[in-house]
């Protein structure tokens, strides 16, 4: 019966905004996938304060790693959200303008927005090293956006 509700809320939803639950399941599944197990992942168990998750689940404990992303807690959801939101934005508004999403120039821009739009959220509590603009960021961290990017440009492929 959830699965059927899903898909018919699914239906009312424009292109868009079905891109971004897509894309936030992906990345949820590119970020658990470091942690892959035999049988599982490796246990992540965090506190949530969505209350209609914690009434249904009979806890406010939730193991983010096992858990696909539409079983999430709202609260936990958020974050791979965001950054769809962004990213598919991104897309959009490149292919809208005929730029060539393919090409280096974009996938810096378009990743230099998730990550600005990241530390707008994150900022507080991101390390020191994530605490700077794109362009000073070493590699690895830049390839985190660049993926949240080229995983949206495969939602159009």
């Amino acid at each position: 019966m959830k699965r059927i509700g899903r898909v018919f809320r699914g239906l009312f939803r424009g292109p868009r905004a079905r891109r971004v639950e897509r894309l936030a399941g992906r990345l949820h599944d590119e970020w658990r996938a470091g942690r892959r197990l035999p049988g599982g992942y490796e246990p992540r168990i965090r506190t949530t304060a969505d209350r209609a998750w914690v009434r249904r689940h009979g806890t406010d404990q939730v193991d983010i790693a096992n858990t696909g992303y539409r079983d999430l807690p709202g609260d936990w959801q958020r974050e791979n959200r965001e950054s769809a939101v962004v990213a598919v934005r991104q897309v959009a508004e490149g292919r809208r303008r005929g730029i060539d999403l393919y090409g280096e120039e974009f996938m810096e821009s378009a990743s230099h927005a998730v990550h600005e739009a990241w530390l707008v959220r994150n900022g507080r509590r991101a390390s020191p090293e994530q605490r700077v603009p794109y362009r000073l960021l070493p590699e690895a961290e830049k390839e985190k956006d660049r993926l949240v990017v080229r995983l949206a440009l495969e939602l159009w492929s």
